[in-house]
């Protein structure tokens, strides 16, 4: 159970009610994470604005982004996180054998170098808080800097993201299957 409360539509502050609108009208259910956001309606209107940028990227593409996001969720221990990106990562074009070793990617053969790259490069941001020059080099030679900073914002955003998730204790909508 959340550690915050869960705010249903009509709980919300009359600035944040259109949150909970365009995800009605999109016959999508509102997501645990905009009620939890809603207890904080102008940094939680924000939060999401820069989620939608995360989401729609500029130059690195989706599948990689994916691929970080979920790298991300996997070292911090974020089901919610995670499971809620699956769909997106195969989407994206990552295969359900991508998303199933993950914690086994160095293992792995099921990733090529540039993926090799942004999962070492995810691992070292977002556990080590530490990147070494190797892995930054590495980095280079498949990105612009214009792509190793997006790609930097998006593992950013997501570790932010999994700390809140995780020590709020939020929990997943009543009968999601990320399949």
């Amino acid at each position: 159970m959340a550690r915050v409360s869960l705010l249903e539509k009509e709980q919300a502050a009359l600035t944040f009610r259109e949150v909970y609108q365009g995800s009605e009208e999109r016959s999508q259910g509102v997501l645990n994470i905009v009620k939890l956001l809603a207890n904080c309606p102008q940094m939680g209107l924000d939060y999401l604005r820069f989620a939608g940028a995360v989401l729609r990227g500029e130059g690195v593409p989706m599948k990689l982004r994916e691929l970080a996001t979920l790298r991300v969720g996997s070292v911090a221990g974020a089901d919610y996180e995670f499971l809620h990106h699956i769909p997106l990562g195969l989407i994206a074009g990552l295969t359900r054998k991508q998303i199933d070793d993950i914690n086994t990617w160095e293992e792995s053969s099921e990733f090529n170098e540039q993926e090799r790259a942004v999962l070492l490069y995810t691992d070292q941001v977002a556990r080590d808080n530490n990147v070494t020059d190797e892995t930054f080099a590495k980095l280079q030679s498949f990105f612009s800097e214009h792509d190793i900073v997006e790609l930097t914002l998006v593992i950013g955003y997501f570790v932010m993201l999994c700390r809140i998730l995780v020590a709020l204790q939020l929990e997943l909508e009543p009968g999601f299957s990320p399949e």
